[in-house]
């Protein structure tokens, strides 16, 4: 990797990041009114409150300081529905309004004719994605470490945040149905189950707010009954650690709910920003190795998860799920991993593949074919390149 090629980057995810952010302090995942964005690929011009979380640590490492300071008084004072419950939904239009999903869901439980009848119950669905109050718990963390601002200008946010999660909360599960941050798995009431990415960064924007503010009842009881739950898992009979956790083994139709341990890159995020697990940690090891071995694709790039589809086109107005490239935010994620274990070479050999691989810009994912394009640039992609630069000490 040149170092003029880096330093061209660093300063192209500077203003990548700036493009983003607008003028009522909306974050944007990608900025669709550029001439370079592809015309046939979603358009990421919303909002979701995870990516910007981890947008907002970027700019603090890049010194725009007021990026996340506009985004934390966005999310309290224009994200529709907050003020009422707490709880972030899924995707949000700049001006805030709730905005729904186009990616089909995996498994719809109404019958074909229901499906055709009410197409825009599926086609513009919202969902609920507790990790995204932990994330942004985290970056407002981030944000008073980084440059030494006063607690007291987020006590709302974080207040309201924290209280969000809690209350959605009772004994050992969340009380409303919960997709994964890929958008993709749905977990209900009934199922005790949880995704293992989510409840660990639920449990880290918990702990975050009570250091931040001081001890809150209903804080620590919930952080303490997702922690029990979390050691619970981390206690079972496996040496890896599963994407999603039963909590109730049932049997239905001859058919076991079990543990899920399909090696998913989200799971890093129990290292990174979560700080749940020592990168060390035996179990969290043999995940990453299992992550390597089974999403690697093209000589070093990631996927999600082993048989990723999710390539991001649009046809008709729904999304194509043709088959998924490598995804270099997971790249520099597993760098910041292998940062963290004091591995440099793998940190810089995960953190240059995707350098290797792109122009002036970071796509969301990278694929075989040049005939196939993806959404870029990604500004969540620009981002972790950013945090990964940090720990590799080029910032």
């Amino acid at each position: 990797m040149k170092s003029l090629h880096l330093k061209k980057l660093i300063q192209t995810s500077r203003e990548v990041i700036k493009d983003s952010s607008l003028q009522n302090g909306a974050i944007v995942a990608a900025d669709s009114d550029k001439s370079i964005y592809p015309s046939n690929v979603q358009d990421y011009r919303r909002i979701w409150v995870r990516d910007a979380s981890y947008i907002c640590m970027a700019a603090d490492i890049l010194g725009l300081k007021e990026i996340p300071e506009a985004f934390f008084d966005w999310c309290m004072n224009r994200a529709e529905g907050f003020s009422q419950t707490g709880i972030f939904y899924n995707a949000y239009n700049v001006n805030g309004t709730i905005c729904g999903t186009m990616v089909p869901p995996v498994d719809v439980r109404v019958s074909q004719k229901v499906r055709k009848r009410y197409t825009h119950l599926t086609h513009h669905g919202t969902q609920f994605q507790p990790d995204q109050s932990g994330v942004l718990l985290l970056a407002i963390s981030h944000h008073i470490e980084c440059i030494g601002a006063d607690t007291s200008k987020f006590e709302k946010l974080i207040e309201r945040t924290a209280s969000g999660i809690s209350n959605v909360w009772k004994k050992d599960r969340f009380i409303l149905p919960y997709f994964d941050l890929w958008e993709e798995r749905v977990i209900f009431p009934v199922q005790r189950r949880h995704h293992i990415y989510s409840l660990a960064i639920c449990i880290a924007g918990l702990r975050t707010a009570v250091e931040l503010l001081g001890r809150r009842k209903k804080w620590l009881q919930t952080e303490k009954e997702m922690t029990a739950v979390f050691n619970r898992m981390y206690s079972c009979n496996a040496n890896m650690i599963p994407r999603t956790y039963s909590a109730k083994k049932t049997v239905k139709n001859d058919k076991i709910t079990r543990d899920d341990y399909r090696p998913d890159a989200s799971l890093l995020g129990l290292v990174f920003p979560a700080n749940i697990l020592s990168p060390l940690d035996k179990k969290m090891k043999a995940t990453v190795d299992s992550m390597i071995k089974k999403n690697t694709v093209n000589n070093g790039g990631l996927l999600r998860y082993p048989g990723d589809k999710y390539c991001g086109g649009v046809r008709q107005g729904w999304v194509t799920l043709t088959g998924a490239g490598a995804w270099p935010l997971l790249n520099f994620w597993a760098s910041i991993y292998y940062s963290l274990c004091d591995d440099k070479e793998n940190a810089k050999k995960y953190f240059n593949w995707s350098l290797e691989r792109i122009g002036e810009y970071i796509p969301e994912q990278i694929f075989k074919s040049n005939k196939k394009l993806s959404v870029s640039p990604l500004v969540w992609s620009h981002s972790m390149f950013v945090i990964a630069a940090r720990f590799l000490g080029y910032l």
